[in-house]
């Protein structure tokens, strides 16, 4: 019995040992494992495509995961990734969770523009098409009036968060008729106006380039402002100190001349990613 006992005892001392060991290694892999929520495009792909390449030259692993917008923020907060790349500063102000978040950097902005439709200029612009949500159609007056395409006061409410109009057109002090669509029938259909104001994505799904471009949402602090940025977990960056390396990590890269050059070749100059939306925010997480 005596043996046996010993036996027993040896037996769990050394599974614990295996355990122990295990759950080192786990450990020692998660501080070299980056793992981050994204949208799909062009997020992801920027991920997926440039910077995975740049952090494995680093010794790190980048794990990247497409979920929704939505859900973005908490996931990040719950710990469930590192950090998401998929929102601009005014909308992350908006997160009230409990775990607070920070941006360590903006990277690219994804300007509205106006693009060629029946009109191959701005001049003599009876039409327009732009997008039927809220958010992207006060995006779409307020260029359409900076590059004089339109005059008079816009149908936006004092806040500057919502069209005051409930009809599917409305019509500017100088007679131009504007169409609200459906995001996803604008491609198709920029052909039936004049021109057409199309968020990034939508010309990037629609395979439009911008050379059929005219004119773009160009304001610098509108650009700087609205930049897509990293956003971590406020906390453990400022207190865990793997965390902040791994995520110093992915910053650099992400404020890299190589994302920049990757994001002009790949989209064709329909998304900004320069030294005007390239910004280091590190210094402002305290």
């Amino acid at each position: 019995m005596k043996k046996l006992n010993k036996v027993l005892t040896l037996s769990i001392a050394v599974l614990s040992l295996g355990f122990a060991l295990t759950g080192f290694s786990s450990c020692g892999s998660d501080k070299t494992v980056i793992s981050i929520a994204a949208s799909d495009v062009p997020h992801a792909e920027i991920l997926n495509e440039c910077v995975k390449g740049i952090i494995e030259e680093k010794g790190y692993t980048l794990k990247v995961a497409t979920i929704d917008w939505t859900t973005q923020n908490d996931a990040v907060a719950n710990g469930d990734y590192d950090a998401n790349y998929f929102q601009h500063i005014p909308y992350l102000s908006t997160y009230t969770g409990k775990v607070e978040l920070a941006a360590t950097c903006k990277v690219h902005y994804e300007p509205l523009g106006i693009y060629k439709g029946k009109a191959s200029s701005l001049t003599g612009v009876k039409d327009v098409e732009i997008c039927d949500d809220d958010s992207n159609a006060i995006r779409a007056l307020q260029l359409l009036k900076a590059k004089g395409i339109i005059t008079g006061a816009l149908p936006i409410d004092e806040a500057g968060e919502k069209l005051t109009i409930e009809t599917k057109s409305w019509t500017s002090e100088n007679n131009v008729k504007v169409y609200l669509i459906a995001e996803n029938l604008l491609a198709q259909s920029r052909g039936d106006y004049d021109i057409a104001c199309l968020p990034c994505n939508t010309a990037l799904t629609g395979n439009i380039a911008s050379t059929e471009r005219l004119a773009v949402e160009d304001d610098p602090a509108q650009v700087s402002a609205k930049a897509n940025v990293l956003a971590v977990r406020k906390y453990d960056y400022l207190n865990d100190t793997s965390y902040k390396t791994k995520i110093d990590v992915l910053t650099d890269v992400l404020l890299s001349s190589e994302v920049s050059e990757y994001v002009a070749t790949k989209y064709s100059g329909n998304i900004t990613c320069d030294s005007s939306t390239q910004i280091d925010l590190r210094s402002e997480i305290k």
